[in-house]
Protein backbone atom coordinates (compact mmCIF):
# COMPACT_ATOMS: atom_id res chain seq x y z
CA UNK A 1 0.00 0.00 0.00
CA UNK A 2 1.35 3.33 -0.38
CA UNK A 3 1.80 6.59 1.22
CA UNK A 4 -0.48 9.72 1.13
CA UNK A 5 3.03 11.30 -0.35
CA UNK A 6 3.81 8.34 -2.43
CA UNK A 7 0.86 8.54 -3.76
CA UNK A 8 0.82 12.39 -4.75
CA UNK A 9 4.24 11.77 -6.67
CA UNK A 10 2.38 9.45 -8.62
CA UNK A 11 -1.09 10.67 -9.17
CA UNK A 12 -0.52 14.58 -8.82
CA UNK A 13 -0.15 16.32 -12.28
CA UNK A 14 -0.92 20.50 -11.62
CA UNK A 15 2.04 23.04 -11.23
CA UNK A 16 5.55 21.45 -11.02
CA UNK A 17 5.04 18.28 -9.80
CA UNK A 18 7.04 15.09 -11.40
CA UNK A 19 4.43 13.39 -12.69
CA UNK A 20 3.28 16.57 -14.71
CA UNK A 21 6.84 17.33 -15.74
CA UNK A 22 7.18 13.51 -17.12
CA UNK A 23 3.37 13.76 -18.78
CA UNK A 24 4.01 17.27 -20.40
CA UNK A 25 7.21 15.58 -22.26
CA UNK A 26 4.79 13.29 -24.18
CA UNK A 27 1.83 13.90 -27.00
CA UNK A 28 -1.72 13.71 -24.94
CA UNK A 29 -5.11 14.12 -26.95
CA UNK A 30 -6.73 17.69 -25.95
CA UNK A 31 -9.55 17.98 -28.07
CA UNK A 32 -11.23 16.80 -31.26
CA UNK A 33 -10.04 17.85 -34.38
CA UNK A 34 -13.42 18.75 -35.54
CA UNK A 35 -13.62 21.01 -32.34
CA UNK A 36 -11.57 23.74 -33.47
CA UNK A 37 -11.97 22.95 -37.82
CA UNK A 38 -12.73 26.16 -38.97
CA UNK A 39 -10.20 28.56 -39.50
CA UNK A 40 -10.54 31.99 -37.02
CA UNK A 41 -13.71 30.11 -35.43
CA UNK A 42 -14.01 30.25 -32.16
CA UNK A 43 -11.44 29.20 -29.69
CA UNK A 44 -12.33 25.98 -27.69
CA UNK A 45 -11.19 26.03 -24.13
CA UNK A 46 -9.49 22.59 -22.79
CA UNK A 47 -7.87 21.89 -19.68
CA UNK A 48 -5.39 19.18 -19.65
CA UNK A 49 -3.27 18.31 -16.33
CA UNK A 50 -4.34 20.70 -14.65
CA UNK A 51 -3.78 23.73 -16.86
CA UNK A 52 -6.95 25.96 -18.66
CA UNK A 53 -5.90 26.17 -21.70
CA UNK A 54 -7.46 27.66 -25.28
CA UNK A 55 -6.92 25.43 -28.75
CA UNK A 56 -7.86 27.52 -31.51
CA UNK A 57 -7.08 27.38 -35.37
CA UNK A 58 -5.87 30.59 -37.30
CA UNK A 59 -6.15 32.04 -40.43
CA UNK A 60 -4.10 29.72 -42.28
CA UNK A 61 -5.34 26.94 -40.96
CA UNK A 62 -2.62 26.53 -38.33
CA UNK A 63 -3.59 25.03 -34.82
CA UNK A 64 -2.72 26.28 -31.63
CA UNK A 65 -3.03 25.87 -27.98
CA UNK A 66 -1.81 28.43 -25.75
CA UNK A 67 -2.42 29.31 -21.87
CA UNK A 68 -6.18 30.91 -21.57
CA UNK A 69 -5.55 33.51 -20.02
CA UNK A 70 -3.93 36.48 -21.79
CA UNK A 71 -0.57 37.41 -20.25
CA UNK A 72 -1.28 40.84 -20.11
CA UNK A 73 -3.58 41.81 -17.56
CA UNK A 74 -4.97 37.67 -17.58
CA UNK A 75 -7.90 38.02 -18.79
CA UNK A 76 -9.40 34.72 -20.90
CA UNK A 77 -8.40 34.53 -24.25
CA UNK A 78 -11.19 31.87 -24.76
CA UNK A 79 -13.07 35.23 -24.97
CA UNK A 80 -10.86 36.43 -27.57
CA UNK A 81 -11.76 37.10 -31.39
CA UNK A 82 -9.74 35.07 -33.55
CA UNK A 83 -8.53 36.77 -36.03
CA UNK A 84 -5.76 37.45 -39.17
CA UNK A 85 -3.47 34.78 -37.90
CA UNK A 86 -3.77 35.12 -33.82
CA UNK A 87 -6.04 35.12 -31.12
CA UNK A 88 -7.23 38.80 -29.92
CA UNK A 89 -7.89 39.54 -25.96
CA UNK A 90 -11.33 41.51 -26.07
CA UNK A 91 -9.77 43.69 -22.63
CA UNK A 92 -6.61 45.22 -24.35
CA UNK A 93 -6.53 43.92 -27.97
CA UNK A 94 -3.44 42.17 -27.31
CA UNK A 95 -2.96 39.17 -30.05
CA UNK A 96 -1.64 35.81 -29.33
CA UNK A 97 -0.21 33.56 -32.15
CA UNK A 98 -0.60 29.88 -32.63
CA UNK A 99 3.19 29.48 -31.12
CA UNK A 100 1.97 31.50 -28.21
CA UNK A 101 3.66 34.49 -29.10
CA UNK A 102 2.25 37.79 -28.34
CA UNK A 103 2.67 39.64 -32.06
CA UNK A 104 0.44 43.13 -30.91
CA UNK A 105 -0.19 44.88 -28.29
CA UNK A 106 -2.53 48.19 -29.44
CA UNK A 107 -2.44 49.45 -25.73
CA UNK A 108 1.19 49.47 -25.44
CA UNK A 109 3.72 52.30 -27.05
CA UNK A 110 6.67 50.76 -28.47
CA UNK A 111 10.39 52.27 -28.19
CA UNK A 112 10.55 52.85 -31.96
CA UNK A 113 6.75 54.39 -32.06
CA UNK A 114 7.73 57.62 -30.00
CA UNK A 115 7.09 60.73 -31.72
CA UNK A 116 10.44 62.50 -32.21
CA UNK A 117 11.02 65.04 -30.09
CA UNK A 118 11.17 69.11 -31.47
Amino acid sequence: MLSAEENDLLCRVEGDAPMGALMRRHWIPACMSEEVAEPDGAPVRVRLLGEDLVAFRDSLGRLGMVDEHCPHRRASLALGRNEECGLRCLYHGWKIDVEGNVVDRPSEIYEGDRAPKP
